[in-house]
């Protein structure tokens, strides 16, 4: 993710704004959590008043009605044991009270006897179908007694009768109930427990006291209806939830609580038990229970408080008010505040950013030349300045900043294009002079052969004639501190320079050590002054230290590198060696050739004609030297007896001796037949005669068959024809050709033959026959082509050897067969596996493909690949043309004789003109007298013969022609 950057200003305007945000924002969170401290005493006090608004509501409601219960204890009214619908006038009072309080239900009277009477109201139509009334009905009066007797009269509004209703099968007892209970003897009004009214559908209680005798009790029916009225209108806000219990915490009374009074009290208490109010639910506290409750989507209030209507019966009220309701004041006082300071933090940031913008000016410059420094654009302009100490600081190290990179990377990119110290000494002298102006500079070296220091680089105005070494030598600690890694400061006044004080021309030096990775002193830096030293000088030697610093890691590292490539270069040469080592033939063969591409690769790049655009960087060079170097290194798993093979059956050894041996033994038997023709009787001249002709025969056989078995002539169907006919004379085996062999050459001999045997003179033998699984050492158990990852033009045979003797002596041309001479061809190949499987640089990846190629032809009939001259590097083809004249020149098989420098450059024109050789390279080769220039290093007295160059630059430009009009 890219980050973004912003202006001072703005950045200093933000941290204004954040800051004053953060101050404000704190302020009000302190204060919004002091208000939610607040909540839980808020809520408490909100329902405390509403539980005594409940219990004013009460008393307003219940003073007329006691009122009444006092007079009507007085009257002489209830003293009375008539019918109650007899006084008019306590029947119009009766009606006024019901009138004035609609929560009056009923008011009735009992003695001590059972007697009970009832007046009760009949306000609408609901009241008078309930007690099957006269429409016209308005009051219901009942009076019953203990025997049985129940009265029931309706009267209108004159109170007059208009409905009588007798029956004798009344089984209510009021002095079983609780009001009549509960009146006591003192006169005080009682009240019952809140209680469903069975007719009415709704709670109420009962009020109760005795008369003035004590053997009557008088009560009225009271409703909580002005309570649930009340409930309605105490609600906080429209999502307050409230609900009226009773002491058993049957509901009573709700809004808004998701019950109702018309349902059981089951089913209320199912209803509440997965409600807000689950957590004070039977819970019984004199003081106000406060709980916060969370239903998934807010907090919520939760209050239990105790409704006290008199000291005999006590109500619970239970609120539940979301926490936003309660602190809509504060959050709305918030958001002002929010407001306010929103405005203010806006004229505040605009101010700070005017005022900021301004400072910021010469830090915007400073931006705009730090970026020039870091595109590397060292301009070295004026520099701005400030009132802000901090920014003219600032400006100030910019300004040498820029002018030390520039000086740095001037010094860094000098070195780091050098791979040899003595350049880098000289260009670290140099920017040491144009960093420090010191007038005498001069840098040291270590020398491991002479165990001193001596002079590498001089850049000295004033000289230094005093020798670093003696200094050293007589002075420890100076030694010692450089070897630290410490700067030394001499001045002409200390007595370290006190004996050489004539020879120093200098006020004072400064000695930087140079240490290699193993913190030994490999060099010293001196700086010599003329003056006293400024501060901006003594500013430059920390540079300058860093510098050295720089120096020490270039040199490990150059020493290093320098060292990996003499390692590298004599593990290539001493591979070479080892190959060439393996025939005294091939002895110096992979010294010469680099010697030889080295030389026809400098005529390439310099020739205007033949190649003009061809050129090599020092990589390419050095990548064409080591690939010259191993162009023969797949001869490594040649066996050596290929390379020394001088006849045609020798492999370890010369096998014409077992052949001699044959002979020998057919001479001996045909002695033993003419001693036996002469034990005989036979005639001795004839025998003699016939011995005589038999060894001359035998003698005759072997001479060719051991001219045979050297490759001065070719073998031409005749002499094969002969070879064959000699073999097939037999001499007799008495001995088991199987004892005394390995394992392998007994498994390829096959089934032994029974003792004697006659055998022929030369013959091929299955034991000769060596397949590529069972002799192979660069394939095991596989075939050249199961192995080879590549397509390759060389075709082996069956057979990885075939040592059959008449095989092998059958061969036309030189000493090897078919299988010895793949064996010998396939160097390329393995040349080509071996080199791919070292990691090289990015320079010299293409090593493999230039070694390996030294055999391919223009033609596209060489090897290993088959490739074609288009498909040849001119690397390839010069190592081609090199290898080709050193083999010609050098004698590269032992049944080779060794050629004079005239057939050797006759051997290569008709290489050239026939497709072999790239015919331009040889051109260049010849037009250069390269091949004089290697005889002269190289060649011996009688190999040095004069040539005639032009007649065969003559003939390869013909060809070179001949081609082109025929393209």
């Amino acid at each position: 993710m890219k980050l973004r950057r912003y202006s001072l200003s703005l950045h200093i305007g933000s941290l204004f704004l954040i800051l004053t945000s953060i101050v404000g924002g704190v302020l009000i969170l302190i204060s919004y959590n002091h208000a939610q401290e607040l909540l839980s005493e808020t809520a408490k006090q909100l329902s405390y008043e509403n539980s005594r608004k409940i219990e004013t509501e009460y008393k307003q409601s219940i003073g007329p009605v006691l009122t009444t219960l006092d007079f009507l204890a007085f009257s002489t009214f209830v003293e009375k044991e008539h019918s109650p619908i007899d006084d008019k006038r306590w029947l119009a009072s009766m009606a006024l009270v019901f009138q004035k309080n609609p929560n009056l239900v009923a008011i009735y009277f009992a003695d001590d006897n059972g007697d009970f009477t009832l007046i009760r109201s009949l306000l609408n139509e609901q009241d008078i179908r309930r007690f099957d009334a006269p429409e016209n009905a308005t009051l219901y009066a009942q009076q019953t007694q203990a025997n049985g007797q129940n009265d029931i009269f309706f009267l209108d509004e004159q109170f007059q009768q208009i409905s009588h209703r007798q029956t004798f099968d009344n089984q209510f007892d009021p002095r079983q109930r609780p009001w009549f209970l509960s009146a006591q003897r003192d006169g005080k009004i009682r009240l019952t427990e809140p209680y469903f009214f069975y007719f009415l559908k709704t709670h109420g209680v009962t009020l109760s006291r005795r008369s003035p005798d004590g053997h009557k009790v008088v009560g009225a029916d009271f409703t909580l209806d002005s309570l649930s009225r009340q409930i309605d209108a105490i609600g906080f806000s429209e999502d307050t939830k409230l609900i009226l219990f009773d002491q058993k915490y049957n509901v009573l009374a709700q809004h808004d609580a998701g019950v109702s009074v018309t349902n059981t009290q089951a089913e209320n208490r199912n209803k509440l038990e997965d409600s807000l109010f689950t957590p004070i639910l039977h819970r019984i506290s004199s003081q106000v229970i406060y709980e916060t409750v969370n239903d998934g989507e807010q907090d919520w209030s939760l209050t239990l408080t105790p409704v006290i209507l008199n000291p005999y019966v006590t109500l619970m009220l239970a609120e539940a008010t979301p926490h936003d309701a309660l602190l809509s004041n504060l959050l709305s006082m918030r958001d002002h505040q929010l407001k306010v300071v929103i405005i203010l933090l806006i004229i505040c940031f605009l101010t700070v950013a005017i005022i900021a913008s301004r400072l910021a000016r010469p830090l915007k410059k400073l931006v705009q030349l730090s970026d020039n420094i870091t595109r590397f654009e060292f301009k070295k302009t004026r520099y701005p300045k400030s009132i802000i100490k901090e920014v003219a600081n600032l400006s100030q190290s910019l300004q040498l900043m820029e002018h030390t990179l520039h000086d740095l990377l001037k010094l860094l990119r000098n070195t780091a294009s050098n791979h040899d110290f003595n350049t880098l000494a000289k260009t670290l002298t140099q920017q040491s002079y144009q960093i420090t102006r010191a007038e005498t500079i001069i840098l040291y070296i270590f020398s491991g052969e002479t165990e001193s220091f001596t002079t590498l680089t001089n850049h000295a105005i004033i000289p230094f004639r005093i020798d670093i070494n003696d200094l050293l030598n007589e002075t420890p600690w100076l030694k010692a501190q450089l070897q630290k890694g410490e700067v030394v400061h001499l001045s002409k006044q200390d007595n370290a320079i006190k004996k050489y004080r004539e020879q120093l021309f200098n006020t004072d030096i400064y000695l930087f050590p140079l240490l290699n990775r193993r913190h030994q002193l490999i060099g010293i830096l001196n700086l010599g002054y003329e003056r006293p030293l400024t501060q901006e000088q003594s500013d430059k030697h920390a540079f300058l230290r860093e510098l050295m610093s720089f120096a020490q890691i270039a040199k490990d590292n150059i020493d290093t590198l320098q060292q990996q490539k003499e390692v590298f270069y004599a593990f290539i040469e001493l591979i070479a060696s080892a190959i060439d080592t393996k025939s005294p033939h091939t002895r110096g063969h992979s010294q010469r050739v680099p010697t030889l591409v080295q030389w026809l690769a400098e005529a390439t790049v310099t020739d205007t004609h033949y190649y003009p655009y061809f050129k090599m960087d020092a990589s390419q060079r050095e990548e064409l030297n080591v690939a010259s170097w191993l162009h023969d290194c797949g001869k490594i798993t040649t066996p050596e007896y290929i390379f020394n093979k001088a006849t045609k059956l020798e492999t370890i050894y010369n096998r014409i001796h077992e052949v001699r041996m044959r002979f020998e033994l057919l001479k001996l038997q045909a002695e033993a037949d003419y001693w036996k023709g002469l034990a005989e009787g036979k005639d001795q001249t004839t025998l003699l005669a016939e011995l005589e002709a038999t060894h001359q025969t035998l003698d005759e056989e072997f001479v060719f068959v051991a001219q045979c078995n050297v490759s001065d002539a070719p073998m031409t169907n005749e002499k094969i024809e002969k070879l064959h006919q000699i073999a097939q004379r037999n001499w007799k085996r008495t001995l088991d050709d199987q004892l005394g062999v390995s394992s392998v050459e007994r498994q390829r001999t096959g089934k032994p033959k029974s003792l004697p045997v006659m055998e022929k003179l030369l013959d091929d033998k299955p034991s000769h026959c060596v397949t590529w699984e069972s002799g192979n050492y660069n394939y095991p158990q596989e075939t050249p082509q199961e192995t080879w990852q590549d397509r390759f033009s060389l075709k082996p045979g069956e057979l990885l050897y075939n040592r059959g003797e008449l095989h092998n002596l059958s061969v036309r041309h030189g000493t090897l067969t078919e299988e010895e001479q793949f064996i010998l061809n396939s160097h390329t190949v393995q040349t080509l596996m071996l080199l791919e499987r070292l990691p090289y640089p990015e320079h010299l990846k293409n090593i493999p493909k230039i070694a390996a190629c030294h055999h391919e032809r223009m033609d596209g009939h060489g090897f290993p690949r088959g490739l074609k001259g288009a498909e040849l590097s001119i690397q390839a083809r010069i190592i081609t043309v090199a290898d080709a004249f050193e083999s010609l020149m050098f004698r590269e098989r032992p049944d080779q004789k060794v050629n004079m420098l005239p057939e050797v450059i006759d051997r290569m024109t008709d290489m050239a003109v026939n497709g072999h050789l790239d015919p331009r390279l040889y051109l260049l080769f010849l037009e250069n007298k390269l091949y004089q220039r290697y005889a002269h290093a190289f060649m011996a007295e009688e190999q040095m013969m004069q040539i005639d160059p032009d007649i065969h630059i003559k003939r390869v430009k013909q060809y070179l022609k001949t081609m082109t009009h025929q393209a």
